[in-house]
């Protein structure tokens, strides 16, 4: 019995959720009006709730013919002259307004605003805190 209750917690619990979460990506659409109930309400759950002093990381598009040191996704453009890519930042939030765009502060003290449902805006997790901790601005 212990068991059967493990296999449905660590297995069967996560496959549903992520099922929910995304069954728009499958073909054919499976379930996308029947469950963009339950995908709305999950995401929402798992969305992390951003408050002045958290830290962010935005994975910025870039373009130039040499990329740097932490370029991630390199690829080279169709002429070949040069290469488009992506570089992390790492910024502050500093308040969040009542439309709820999000005001962060870089390190060098510029102020952006913020769509929060950005995809390439996440809350840095405790590991990037402690991995980057100086590329961080101070609040």
């Amino acid at each position: 019995m212990t068991v059967i209750t493990l296999i449905l917690i660590l297995v069967v619990l996560p496959a549903v959720i992520g099922f929910c979460l995304y069954s728009e990506y499958l073909a054919d659409g499976l379930g996308s009006t029947a469950m963009s109930f339950w995908r709305d309400n999950l995401h929402g759950l798992f969305k992390a709730q951003l408050e002045p002093g958290d830290y962010l990381i935005y994975r910025k598009p870039k373009a130039s013919p040499r990329p740097g040191p932490r370029a991630r996704n390199v690829q080279a453009a169709e002429n070949g002259d040069d290469y488009y890519y992506e570089v992390d930042k790492f910024w502050t939030v500093s308040d969040v307004l009542d439309d709820g765009r999000l005001v962060a502060v870089t390190r060098t003290g510029k102020r952006l605003y913020l769509a929060p449902a950005d995809e390439r805006l996440r809350k840095a997790g405790w590991l990037d805190r402690m991995r980057y901790r100086q590329r961080f601005p101070s609040a």
